[in-house]
Parts: C-alpha cells; sequence; structure tokens
C-alpha cells in the first residue's frame, strides 16, 4: 500500500499470533494428553490477559477419559484466550496481508492459506464462537475485490480511452491486469480455505468480468492497428503483445471460467465468457492479415522505416508465441489454425523476399543500398523464422541467399 511521505512503514499485524495459532491447531488436532495440555498452556501464555487468570492443566485428574472430554476440559480454561487475543489478530493478519497486501521479511512466518486454515479450525473446536473474525475476512476480501474489479474496468488505472491512448492499451496494461487476476485467484483460495461460499461466487463473478474486460481491451488494440495504421494505434498494439505473458494469463483464466461454468449456447445467445475469447482471437486474426500486407511490401522492397519494420516482426513472433503456448484443455481449434497459417506465412515471406534480393543483385544498373537494405530485412525475417520453430528448406534457402549477396555487396564494395 502506498505510504504516506515522512511516515514509517506500518508493520505486519499479529505475526506472533498467526505462528502460534497454527501451532496450537495442529497441538488440537492430535491425541490430547496431559502433556499436550502443558504445551498448549505454555504456547498461550504468552498472549493471556493480564486480568485473565493463569489457567491450571486440568488433564492431570482426567487419565483414562475420553478424547472429547480431554479436548473440552482442555478448552474451557483456554477459550477466553484464544477469543479476546487469537482470533482478532489472525483476522487482523490476514485481512493485512490478503487485502492490503502486507509482507514482512520475518522468517517462520507460516503462508496464509495455512493462517486461514487454522482460524477456520479454532472457530469450528470451539464451536462457531469468535465466526465473526471470520466474517470480518471474508467480508473484508469480497469488498476489496468488488472495489478491484470496478476500479479496473472502469479504466481508473490505465486511464483507457484518452486522447494520447484511445485504445486504452498503455504499456504494462495487459500486464497489469494480469496481475490483478492473480490476486482474485489468491482471494478465491482464501474464500475457499475459509469456506465462505456465497462470497467465493460473488468473487468468481467479479474475476469473470474482470477477465472479460482484459480480453475486449486486447481485441480493442489488436483492431485499432488494422483499421488505423497509424503510430497510437501501433504503439497500443505493441504494447498489447509485448505483454504476451500477461496475455497468456488472462486468456487461460477466460478458459477456466468457461470450463468451470459451462453455460448452454444458442442460435440467439452466445456466452459472454466464450464470447470475449472469440472475438480476441477473431481479432489477433485480422491483425495478423494487416502485419503481412505491410511486412510483405517491405520485404518487397517497399519504402518502410526499419524500427517500423522491426515493430511488425515483434508482433507477429508475439501472435506466434500466444498460439503455441496457450496450453488448455478446452483450447480453441481457431488458435491451431492461426498458428499453422503464421507459420505458413513467414515461410512464403522468406522465400519471397530471398527471391527479391537475388533479383535487386542481378539488375541493371545495380542499386547497392537497396539491396543492403533488403539484406538487413532478409535477415530479421530469417530470425523470425528461426523463432518460431521453423528451421527447414524454406530457412535454410533464405540463409543461402543471404550468404551470397552478403558476399557479392561486400566484393562490390570492395
Amino acid at each position: 500500500m502506498p505510504m504516506r511521505s515522512g511516515r514509517a512503514p506500518v508493520p505486519l499485524r499479529g505475526a506472533k499470533e498467526a505462528r502460534d495459532a497454527v501451532t496450537l491447531a495442529r497441538l488440537l488436532r492430535g491425541t490430547i494428553t496431559p502433556l499436550r495440555g502443558d504445551e498448549v498452556l505454555a504456547l498461550l501464555e504468552p498472549h493471556r490477559p493480564r486480568l485473565v487468570p493463569k489457567p491450571v492443566n486440568p488433564l492431570a485428574a482426567m487419565l483414562g477419559q475420553p478424547q472429547g472430554r480431554l479436548l473440552e476440559a482442555l478448552l474451557r480454561p483456554t477459550a477466553p484466550i484464544i477469543l479476546d487475543v487469537l482470533l482478532p489478530r489472525l483476522r487482523d493478519h490476514l485481512i493485512d496481508r490478503v487485502v492490503h497486501n502486507k509482507g514482512t521479511a520475518e522468517d517462520g512466518l507460516p503462508g496464509a492459506l495455512e493462517v486461514a486454515t487454522a482460524l477456520r479450525a479454532l472457530v469450528a473446536l470451539l464451536r462457531g464462537a469468535g465466526r465473526g473474525a471470520v466474517l470480518s475476512v471474508v467480508s473484508a476480501i469480497e469488498a476489496d475485490a468488488r472495489a478491484d474489479a470496478d476500479r479496473l474496468v472502469r479504466g481508473e488505472a490505465s486511464a483507457a480511452g484518452t486522447e494520447d491512448d484511445p485504445a486504452g492499451a498503455t504499456a504494462g496494461a495487459m500486464d497489469s491486469l494480469a496481475h490483478a487476476l492473480l490476486r482474485f485467484e489468491a482471494r478465491r483460495l482464501m474464500l475457499e480455505t475459509l469456506g465462505a461460499t456465497v462470497a467465493l461466487r460473488d468473487v468468481v463473478y467479479q474475476s469473470r468480468r474482470l477477465t472479460r474486460h482484459a480480453l475486449r481491451r486486447a481485441a480493442e488494440a489488436m483492431d485499432g492497428f488494422g483499421a488505423d495504421r497509424g503510430i497510437k494505434a501501433l504503439h497500443a498494439s505493441l504494447a498489447t503483445l509485448a505483454s504476451v505473458d500477461g496475455l497468456l494469463v488472462v486468456a487461460l483464466r477466460n478458459l477456466d471460467d468457461q470450463e468451470e461454468h459451462r453455460e448452454e449456447a444458442n442460435a440467439f445467445v452466445e456466452p459472454a465468457d466464450r464470447k470475449a475469447m472469440n472475438d480476441c482471437l477473431s481479432a489477433a486474426w485480422r491483425l495478423s492479415d494487416t502485419l503481412f500486407d505491410l511486412v510483405g511490401k517491405a520485404a518487397n522492397g517497399g519504402d518502410l522505416d526499419e524500427l517500423l519494420f522491426e515493430a511488425l516482426l515483434r508482433q507477429l513472433r508475439s501472435l506466434h508465441q500466444f498460439c503455441t503456448d496457450l496450453d488448455h484443455a478446452g483450447r480453441p481449434a481457431v488458435l491451431d489454425t492461426l498458428e499453422r497459417r503464421l507459420a505458413e506465412r513467414s515461410r512464403a515471406l522468406a522465400g519471397m523476399a530471398g527471391e527479391r534480393l537475388v533479383g535487386i543483385l542481378l539488375a541493371r544498373p545495380a542499386d547497392p543500398a537497396k539491396a543492403r537494405r533488403l539484406l538487413a530485412r532478409g535477415q530479421s525475417l530469417a530470425q523470425l523464422l528461426y523463432d518460431m520453430g521453423q528451421d527447414g528448406d524454406e530457412l535454410e534457402a533464405l540463409a543461402l541467399r543471404l550468404v551470397v549477396a552478403r558476399d557479392a555487396l561486400n566484393h562490390a564494395a570492395a
């Protein structure tokens, strides 16, 4: 959380109580014996309020009694300490870690899910007493998730639709949305651990809503360049595909949502999760057409800034990486088609670039400047094929032509 200047960072609350609560839950799950009772009392002693009398181990005089009675007898003198001290501190600790995203470098601190498991176990052992601590954590997580989704969907964090960034795809925006979805995963795990089924449904809804928003943003950015081909639209498209790992996180979350919440489609209504994914993939397909059109003209000798040419190739490389790395049981079939299409058209471009380069070298009068420009572009296309894993005949043929062309140009210059 951002800190006000001049103030020391607020420490994580309840670190010691969290560690001791995990140990206490483990002790109370085991076999209850007088020795185990001494361990429990010693563990709770540092947390005992001054006005609470020091409890005495009642188990020494209960040898041979059933485990249920031994546990009940041990909880009777220790319940005030657990209810009044441990549970409120566990509540504050979990809210700090899950909602306020506070951390600590302290060694031996149990994970947040481990603390939540201990909290739920202690409340269950007390037969529901202290459930308010659990409800407070659940309410805080649910409210935070709803506020987070509202902020991101409405574009407060990314300034979507500004004059400088009409597609709302500023650099890092996709990564930010992916990180937000990972935070939603942490919230879902926490609510599942706490057994909060109603709140869990709401957080799942907010997560699905944010995932669809992220896919729509990606589709808008990719379609923007196909429609405009201006520098701003190119920047938005580049920023989206440069965050290919973030886009993969979003797509995988969407496919998981489709699998977990199967909705029947009909001729009039397409499920929202599936529609968001299909729209994004359709935009990627259209973007590939635009990219191949521009790259093909440049590889054939057309005038194009070299930095722009490299930027277009980076987008093709990122599109191919997205198709190949999206591994999921519900992977849409169009991804396989798009992956093959990207590879096939890239190989065709490489062949055309090689032939064009040879034609320029053999032309009279010679044009060394154009030949060197095509040589550099051919080298970039060869790297694109290699990055795509297309190291077959097309790459070898292009590489041979590049070597011959470089030698010829060097000989002519000498």
